[in-house]
């Protein structure tokens, strides 16, 4: 049996309280650790979300440079059959004509020590999408929802040269817009004028009198010895029949040239849409590219009008045989570039560019090398200096004031 002397001893008794104090500290000190481990989980998500969103805000800005320079250097949308697909993604097929103005995932990141998108941020969870519409249909300095409809022309259809672009981007699930107001700031291009410049020029018996209409000027050139030649087949004026020819004058050069400096050329390429198979008639429209081997004959039978005289355009062909029936007419220039190299004065070889039927040529025709020019029946080609005034887009530029971020969801 205890007796009341000792209880009060073993109560007053202090040893072991430093224990309970060292476990009181002990979880304080846990506490206060796991509160700054939260702390610093909850800092490092918030910065990894910044971090996230300032990749996406990157990639945006990153795409809607992109869409700019492709505007500017692959050629200002100015007719409805250049617009714009109705978004780019990096799923946009470069191959087809209609996407040649899109950004693909290469050109946006760049190459080797030059890719912009090569963090880690980039490896997955990535879109992108960029789009193109015009500023006829609203207040053409400010930016609404309203443009953002796929029934607002995906080209410059006012021809103001203005257009709107919105680049949305979404990298590991934050997204981020930005749209600006560009601006088409052209380049003039300089093409020798004159009617014809050609390594042959025939004219079939069905060719009417002034089927090649031109002035005193701009008569003309062919790489030819002279009249008589084989390679100079047309009628000049006799007492009985007016020339075929209007004025009745051709220049000879045997020795010439090719007539579009490659610098000029450059800028036209860059700047055409370009097809690699024989394009519609209504797709010879703006400036545009012909690439095809040299068997391949592209012929248009057909009516109607490509180009205007107020917006003339320019058909390049690079090989092939272009030839023209039906009753349309065409303002603008058609140049063959003769690559590889046909010469008129070899038997059996076949003119570059043949215009029959009622076609009508406003304009020019330019053939490189020793290749013929043939026209027959009623077609005419009539030299017009105001539709051999070309420009190129040097730069899309962003306008002042017009750039700005759109809240998430817009």
């Amino acid at each position: 049996m205890i007796n009341a002397p000792t209880i009060r001893h073993r109560i007053r008794d202090e040893r072991g309280s430093a224990l309970v104090i060292a476990m009181t500290a002990m979880g304080l000190m846990l506490m206060l650790g796991l509160a700054s481990l939260a702390l610093t989980d909850q800092q490092t998500r918030q910065s990894g979300i910044e971090r996230h969103r300032e990749s996406s805000f990157n990639l945006a800005e990153g795409a809607l440079q992109q869409q700019s320079f492709l505007l500017g250097g692959r050629g200002w949308p100015k007719l409805a059959i250049h617009a714009l697909p109705a978004s780019c993604t990096p799923a946009s097929n470069p191959g087809n004509p209609a996407n040649s103005r899109c950004p693909t995932p290469s050109s946006l990141a760049g190459a080797g020590a030059n890719n912009a998108f090569d963090e880690i941020d980039y490896e997955s969870g990535v879109v992108w999408t960029t789009k193109v519409r015009d500023n006829s249909a609203v207040n053409n300095q400010i930016y609404t929802a309203a443009i953002d409809a796929d029934t607002v022309p995906r080209y410059d259809a006012n021809q103001d040269g203005f257009m709107w672009v919105k680049s949305t981007a979404t990298v590991q699930s934050r997204t981020r817009t930005i749209v600006a107001l560009l601006k088409r700031d052209p380049i003039p291009i300089f093409l020798p004028k004159g009617v014809l410049v050609s390594g042959a020029l025939e004219i079939g018996q069905g060719g009417q009198p002034g089927v090649i209409s031109t002035d005193t000027t701009s008569a003309p050139v062919l790489r030819c010895p002279g009249y008589g030649d084989p390679c100079a087949d047309y009628e000049p004026a006799t007492n009985h029949k007016p020339a075929q020819i209007v004025p009745d004058s051709v220049q000879y050069n045997a020795s010439l040239g090719n007539r579009v400096p490659d610098s000029t050329l450059q800028q036209l390429l860059d700047s055409a849409t370009t097809y690699t198979s024989c394009p519609s008639l209504t797709q010879l429209a703006g400036i545009v590219v012909i690439d095809v081997p040299d068997v391949t004959r592209c012929t248009y039978e057909g009516n109607g009008a490509i180009n205007t005289a107020a917006s003339p355009g320019i058909v390049i062909m690079k090989r092939g045989t272009l030839e023209l029936r039906g009753t349309a007419q065409f303002y603008g220039m058609l140049m063959h570039l003769n690559l590889a190299e046909r010469d008129a004065s070899v038997a059996g070889t076949e003119n570059c560019i043949q215009i029959n039927g009622t076609n009508n040529i406003y304009g020019g025709v330019i053939i490189e090398g020793k290749c013929g020019t043939y026209i027959n029946g009623n077609a005419r080609l009539t030299y017009s200096p105001n539709n051999l005034n070309f420009s190129v887009t040097g730069v899309a530029g962003l306008v002042q004031n017009t750039w700005r971020e759109l809240p998430a969801g817009s």
